[in-house]
């Protein structure tokens, strides 16, 4: 064997050492919802905060989750589901972080003193509960709290010293959208893992 062939065949049994070995694989078989259940109903979460429609966004972030899973058979609800998922909606604030907020100074537009935010903050709690459909005992529970920053409106021109509020509700909604993905996801995998 000359060195050239020598050097193929390391790198080609290095190549299959790395795929054998170093990767993994997530096995369907091991992952199933607590108490072992097959499926679940997933009932509109319950929305106690002051911020309209939030918990259309975690209930359909949920289920789709259940169903891009294929471990569990989503059912509707009163429709024979094994297990029933409750949620609830604790808390949406929105807030400006301090770093974000910059104080006019030395303009001619805007009121004096006035004070503008960069970025708002929107944080959500979001409270999960599995329990068995037919004894009613809580097989799982879980809180979830997270934050995400979005851009506040800005003023832009020197005879506007107002901020579009359309775009500061959409910004929100947008954001509140993207946080129920992000924690549906990773409230579903917590699930699964039992953790």
């Amino acid at each position: 064997m000359n060195r050239r062939q020598a050097l193929i065949f390391l790198s080609l049994t290095a190549t299959v050492i790395t795929l054998s070995g170093c990767a993994y694989k997530l096995s369907t078989q091991t992952e199933r919802l607590p108490g072992g259940f097959k499926s679940v109903e997933i009932g509109l979460f319950e929305n106690i905060t002051s911020e309209p429609g939030a918990e259309v966004f975690f209930t359909n972030a949920m289920k789709s989750e259940a169903l891009k899973s294929r471990i569990v058979d989503l059912k509707e609800v009163g429709q024979g589901g094994e297990a029933f998922l409750k949620g609830v909606v604790r808390e949406v604030s929105i807030t400006a972080p301090e770093e974000s907020v910059i104080k006019a100074q030395n303009t001619a537009f805007l009121p004096t003193e006035n004070v503008l935010a960069t970025t708002y903050a929107v944080t959500v709690t979001i409270e999960l509960k599995l329990q068995n459909k037919s004894s009613g005992e809580t097989v799982w529970s879980g809180s979830f709290r997270q934050a995400r920053n979005y851009s506040a409106p800005q003023i832009t021109l020197p005879v506007i010293n107002t901020s579009n509020s359309l775009y500061n509700q959409s910004a929100k909604r947008q954001t509140l959208e993207a946080l129920s993905k992000e924690m549906m996801q990773a409230a579903f995998d917590r699930m699964i893992e039992n953790f």
